[in-house]
């Protein structure tokens, strides 16, 4: 089958969404199928001869942030059988939407809605009034649509359009990428000196972007909730870069607890599994709906750690029964989440199983992978 993944940013870049279809893309080529991504032009690719499947970089006629006007997308997918809309992909989606309402796309359409598009800005929400105009009709279109988590659809933006096409939806969870097997000795001793890890420490971790795009990750009420805790063997670990990180350091510098915050930048995929292993709990302090799943809580259970996050839809079904919900934005609800598990190792060794338990029982890429395969031959019954 000839399969097209259209997503707004890909890897190397980090985020949730390019990181899924990455995981899709490779698995969905290893069993056979003929995939290709299109995907933003950005600096950092990938080497071709590393995977086995085709990335195309879209050069927009106009582009602002992860959006891109790319009229050319109409020609370049008709040959396709399936083509898998990573939504939102502002700019394309629109233009696929086009060609199939004139019949220039006859591939089957399947879209994996991710999240609600959050905007902190009036000009952006301004520009996104068209794709507002016509996503029911997209979805109408759509054969089949795919979400983690149905609970995050049924309080989404497009609730309504759930409710009306409801046989269209299926929940499929996402996987995780790394795990306590890629852990070396080697490395964890390196992580260790770069942290100045101490083993009376507590250490708090938070994994995710810094940059504009990302701003409702929570990152400044974290800074504040951590203030308030004011327990000197309590160490917070930030990874993530972009340009949101000089804000955040200064915030730290300014609240008096920049000897305890380490900003790591962006780590590697090796050393990753490392933070989490030497964490005592992992937080995704998220404020607003563009937080629809989560992936660094699932993978923060396989590692057994206890987990906080906001108690939105899609992230609170990934916390289960494996951590705490703080109320969103709530700093000093935060900070009493965080003094709970701390000081509280039964409870930390609680929910340590819980996780693993999750994990084991929802959370594998080959399983996610395999479903969304039979939702490919699905479309063409």
């Amino acid at each position: 089958m000839k399969i097209a993944h259209l997503i707004c940013k890909f890897p190397p870049y980090r985020g949730g969404m390019g990181n899924v279809a990455y995981e899709q893309v490779k698995r969905l080529a290893e069993m056979g199928h003929e995939v290709t991504v299109f995907t933003l032009d950005q600096k950092e690719k990938l080497d071709p001869q590393t995977i086995n499947f085709k990335i195309e970089y879209l050069n927009p006629l106009l582009r602002l942030g992860n959006g891109g006007f790319c009229p050319q997308i109409i020609k370049k997918l008709k040959d396709f059988d399936v083509i898998q809309l990573h939504y939102p992909f502002f700019g394309v989606q629109e233009v696929l939407w086009l060609g199939k309402k004139l019949g220039l796309i006859k591939a089957k359409l399947v879209i994996t809605y991710h999240m609600d598009a959050s905007f902190d800005n009036w000009f952006l929400k301004l520009l996104s009034f068209k794709s507002w105009l016509i996503r029911r009709s997209l979805f109408k279109i759509a054969k089949q649509v795919c979400s983690a988590s149905l609970d995050y659809v049924r309080h989404s933006k497009i609730k309504n359009i759930y409710h009306k096409y409801q046989d269209k939806f299926v929940e499929i969870p996402f996987g995780i990428s790394h795990s306590p097997d890629q852990i070396s000795r080697e490395r964890l001793e390196k992580v260790k000196q770069q942290i100045h890890w101490q083993g009376g420490e507590k250490n708090i971790l938070f994994v995710g972007n810094l940059d504009r795009a990302h701003y409702f990750k929570g990152v400044d009420i974290l800074l504040k909730a951590f203030y308030k805790l004011q327990v000197t063997s309590y160490k917070l670990l930030i990874i993530g870069d972009g340009d949101l990180r000089f804000t955040y350091e200064k915030q730290a510098e300014e609240l008096k607890i920049s000897d305890r915050v380490y900003f790591a930048g962006r780590v590697s995929d090796e050393d990753l599994p490392c933070y989490y292993y030497l964490s005592d709990v992992v937080v995704l302090p998220s404020i607003t709906k563009a937080e629809a799943f989560g992936l660094v809580l699932a993978e923060a259970e396989s590692f057994g750690k206890p987990v906080i996050a906001s108690d939105l839809p899609g992230v609170r079904s990934v916390v289960g029964e494996a951590g705490l919900l703080a109320k969103p934005g709530d700093i000093d609800d935060l900070a009493e989440k965080l003094k709970i598990i701390l000081s509280n190792e039964n409870l930390r060794q609680q929910f340590s199983a819980a996780g693993l338990n999750q994990v084991k029982a929802k959370y594998n890429w080959d399983e996610h992978v395999e479903k969304l395969n039979q939702l490919y031959k699905k479309t063409g019954e």
